[in-house]
């Protein structure tokens, strides 16, 4: 792969390199990116990391008994190896493909030679780990306070903006993984929203019909979320609105 034009990326990072060193994009490799598709497992290291250009990537943590609860999800704005990228491949979290999608790939140990450059690649990838540090500790005040309805209200809105559609491919099982709540829980959240108008759910397609009211019905993280990547990624970070 050679000479790609830079308007051809979507992922933020990926841009930053164009900008920086556009020689090395003939090392990416393109990828589809399918649902379930694990791109990284705990402790795991394949010497690629990953660039996601259409489609949600969502990081987990593990527990020894096989549960996992998301702790933060992954679009074009950002990359997968962020570990090994900072020379610590061993991180106890999964990370696969949650909705479909494509991006490309790199040779871990080339991308770690532009990220140590000072400029644009190094100021992306800083940008992408603070706003995975506010996902993080977000995610822990709203697991532990706020009800399954408004959780899931908020995950749907998330996902929605990072793939920048209303439609969404995802299962009862997946919803109730992502927010860490039973399934049982996760489908009465579901049925609750649906019955207000303001999503339709069937055969694991989610249609959000109503945002507004949907922001409304969403904990008070989303809206902290939302306005911390307005202010790190700007126009980069799109909101289906």
């Amino acid at each position: 792969m050679a000479n790609v034009p830079r308007t051809q990326f979507r992922n933020r990072i990926l841009n930053r390199l164009s900008e920086s060193n556009p020689e090395v994009l003939s090392r990416l490799t393109a990828l589809d990116l399918p649902l379930s598709m694990v791109l990284r497992g705990p402790g795991g290291e394949d010497g690629q990391i990953y660039f996601i250009e259409e489609g949600m990537a969502s990081a987990t943590a593990l527990s020894s008994q096989g549960s996992s609860i998301e702790v933060g999800l992954i679009g074009r704005e950002g990359l997968v190896g962020v570990g090994s990228v900072l020379g610590h491949p061993g991180l106890p979290h999964q990370t696969l493909m949650q909705v479909a999608g494509r991006g490309f790939s790199m040779p871990t140990d080339l991308f770690r030679v532009e990220f140590a450059k000072p400029g644009p690649v190094m100021a992306a990838v800083h940008d992408f780990l603070y706003a995975q540090l506010i996902q993080a500790s977000q995610a822990a005040l709203c697991n532990r306070l706020h009800p399954t309805e408004p959780r899931l209200a908020k995950w749907l809105l998330n996902t929605s903006d990072i793939v920048e559609s209303n439609t969404l491919q995802l299962t009862q099982e997946f919803l109730a993984q992502m927010i860490g709540a039973e399934r049982s829980s996760a489908t009465i959240a579901a049925g609750a929203l649906k019955r207000a108008g303001l999503i339709d759910y069937q055969r694991g397609l989610v249609e959000i019909i109503n945002r507004p009211m949907l922001e409304d019905a969403a904990c008070e993280c989303y809206a902290t979320v939302r306005a911390e990547f307005a202010a790190i990624f700007g126009g980069d970070h799109a909101s289906v609105g």
